[in-house]
């Protein structure tokens, strides 16, 4: 009995625990599958999120200009080419005007070899600054140059527009850094670059503060290409040397795109190096890796205003992330080419507003100028104005002074000798009126002796009549008493 009695009472904890299982296992799965679906639901939002905010990244965005051996081709925010217009040669030295709204770049139009001997050892080669709409039309050349550089040399220079002056910094293929305004007049030399002839390209960046930061090749060795970074800050002829970075000789087709951009407020400067993105403080120190890729980057562009930095990698794919390299996307996907990009330019809408308030910061200094201008033009009016009667004034002081001179003169002479004359009667005066006095003291000395005498001899004479008087009364007193 008590056997059957253990047998039921396992059987039935067998039979709890089978259900207890059973429960957990169906608990456990349905946990599982509201997991499942709360996940899909969170990746589902999440992508949702990160497309509108891809959306609202990309409403910034405003035009890209991509440069290839053809020429340049201008694509929206989308990706969508609006225009292509083709070049002779490579066009990778551009910028906009955000003030004018403008595209600049620079090609190669001619190039003849120079002789030496048998063989070419250099050419003359003529490069053309030429100027465009944000459209890709109305083309207009705005300034022609000639190099003599060696023959092997590719490339046409840099060049970018000052934020603070609108002025137009350009490297030339020789090195020399120059500045123009737009129309390509007023054309100053404002340093001198070193650097590899043969280098594939050279980038140049201008901050807010308008120093010029440039990337170009350095020297070269049979394993390597070392590449530099270098600073010219304005007002200054000294260059200086940031950073060295090495290449392999497999990367040279992607070095052509290595340029530098700057984070002004952070003091950081940003490049992209075959496969990487790096940055470092604006002096050149603590440099570090930023991103690194399994393919090529082009070109590096930074959206200050919303802190992102984009740039292009298989050619064709626009990827953009925060400048910590972090939150990478891609931003937008171009039509591929066969031919490999070699630089790109990105316009935000916040260039757009940039160049809004340049225009209107431009347009208060003009005024101010006009101002300044005016009341300068008015003043050398007033002064033309009086400049003949002050010189009629002038004139009849002179001749006034002219006529009265003489008379100054004679009138000096007289004065001077009435002053001698009035001298020497003066001496004369003081020398009558010191005798007088002198004889006047003996007078009045001996007229004062004489009187004491005279006194004393009176004195003398009445007492002796006084004294006889006496005597006789002394008599008459004496026969009046006998």
């Amino acid at each position: 009995m008590a056997t059957l009695d253990k047998l039921s009472s396992a059987a039935i904890l067998n039979k709890v625990s089978a259900e207890a299982a059973r429960q957990i296992e169906a608990a456990a799965k349905k946990s599982e599958k509201l997991i499942n679906e709360a996940d899909t639901i969170s990746k589902a939002a999440i992508l949702k999120a990160k497309e509108q905010a891809t959306r609202l990244l990309n409403r910034s965005l405003d035009t890209v200009f991509l440069a290839d051996n053809r020429g340049i081709r201008i694509c929206d925010a989308l990706g969508k080419e609006l225009n292509q217009f083709d070049t002779p040669t490579s066009a990778y030295a551009m910028t906009v005007d955000p003030l004018n709204n403008k595209l600049y770049f620079i090609i190669e139009t001619t190039s003849q070899p120079i002789m030496n001997g048998e063989t070419p050892s250099n050419k003359l080669v003529e490069v053309t600054l030429i100027v465009t709409s944000l459209h890709g039309n109305n083309t207009e050349e705005i300034k022609k140059m000639q190099y003599n550089v060696p023959i092997d040399v590719m490339i046409t220079g840099a060049l970018d527009i000052s934020p603070d002056d609108g002025k137009i910094i350009w490297i030339s293929p020789t090195g020399s850094i120059q500045s123009m305004n737009t129309r390509g007049d007023e054309l100053q030399e404002l340093a001198k670059a070193k650097f590899d002839p043969l280098t594939e390209a050279v980038h140049a960046t201008i901050s807010g503060t308008g120093d010029l930061f440039w990337t170009a090749l350095e020297r070269e060795t049979s394993s390597e290409k070392v590449y530099g970074i270098w600073k010219l800050e304005k007002g200054s002829k000294e260059i200086k040397k940031l950073i060295s970075f090495p290449l392999p000789i497999a990367a040279k087709e992607s070095v052509i795109s290595s340029k530098v951009q700057i984070d002004l407020a952070a003091g950081k400067l940003y490049w992209n190096s075959y496969k990487k993105i790096e940055s470092m403080n604006l002096d050149g120190t603590s440099p570090q890796v930023v991103y690194e890729s399994l393919s090529n980057i082009t070109g590096l562009e930074l959206d200050s205003h919303l802190n992102r930095l984009y740039w292009l990698e298989q050619n064709h794919l626009l990827y953009r992330s925060t400048l910590d390299g972090k939150s990478i996307e891609q931003a937008i996907s171009f039509e591929d080419s066969e031919l490999a990009v070699k630089s790109i330019y990105i316009r935000t809408k916040a260039d757009e507003a940039a160049g809004i308030l340049q225009a209107a910061q431009l347009e208060r200094q003009l005024a101010s100028q006009k101002v300044a201008t005016d009341i300068s033009l008015a003043n050398k009016e007033a002064y033309a104005y009086l400049l003949p009667a002050q010189k009629d004034f002038q004139a009849a002081e002179a001749a006034f002074k002219e006529q009265i001179a003489p008379a100054l003169i004679e009138a000096e002479e007289k004065i001077s000798t009435a002053r001698t004359q009035y001298s020497d009667k003066k001496t004369q005066a003081d020398t009558i009126l010191g005798n007088a006095t002198n004889e006047k003291n003996t007078i009045l000395n001996q007229a004062n002796e004489n009187y004491t005498s005279e006194v004393k001899k009176a004195k003398a004479e009445a007492n002796n009549i006084v004294r006889k008087a006496q005597d006789k009364l002394d008599d008459a007193n004496a026969h009046k008493n006998h």
